[in-house]
């Protein structure tokens, strides 16, 4: 028997093992049975995706995760695709900054309203004017963007 004989050979017995300790359904029995027929391993994926410590996840893990992706997908619009899409490569957007934004100025309001009841504001006050120092400066740079993209320049 030959290399490519013996190599096909192992990944058929790798997959039957895999099968006898993997739920799948027959989507994914289906897939994984193209893949190793490709000649790959079940515990090899395209996109070489690891599990943070460096080993490889399997074929299996990789093809639930794209198409549970998928699925969410199909059911969003488009500006709700280019925002889930936007968190799953880590990236921020106008609305996600908005949001953070949002939340910030929120949290900031409360814990002024603590230091006062305590008597610390004296202490707070130059780090809370520099916290809307920064929340102004933000806006005024959203604002900006937001002028030269409708006048059709580029936001950079």
């Amino acid at each position: 028997m030959n290399i490519i004989g013996n190599k096909q050979l192992f990944l058929q017995k790798e997959l039957e093992e895999y099968e006898n300790n993997t739920p799948m359904n027959d989507e994914e029995r289906r897939a994984l049975h193209e893949w190793v027929g490709q000649g790959y391993s079940v515990h090899e994926n395209d996109c070489l995706a690891e599990d943070g410590h460096g080993n490889y996840l399997d074929f299996l893990d990789v093809y639930r995760e794209e198409e549970s992706i998928r699925e969410t997908l199909s059911t969003l619009n488009e500006e709700e695709q280019e925002e889930f899409i936007a968190q799953l490569q880590g990236r921020d957007t106008i609305k996600s900054l908005r949001k953070r934004c949002d939340e910030l100025h929120y949290k900031s309001e409360v814990y002024e309203k603590v230091l006062r009841r305590h008597h610390l504001m004296d202490e707070a006050e130059n780090l809370i004017e520099e916290g809307r120092a920064m929340s102004r400066a933000f806006e005024e740079a959203m604002a900006k963007e937001s002028c030269l993209t409708m006048e059709g320049g580029l936001p950079w």
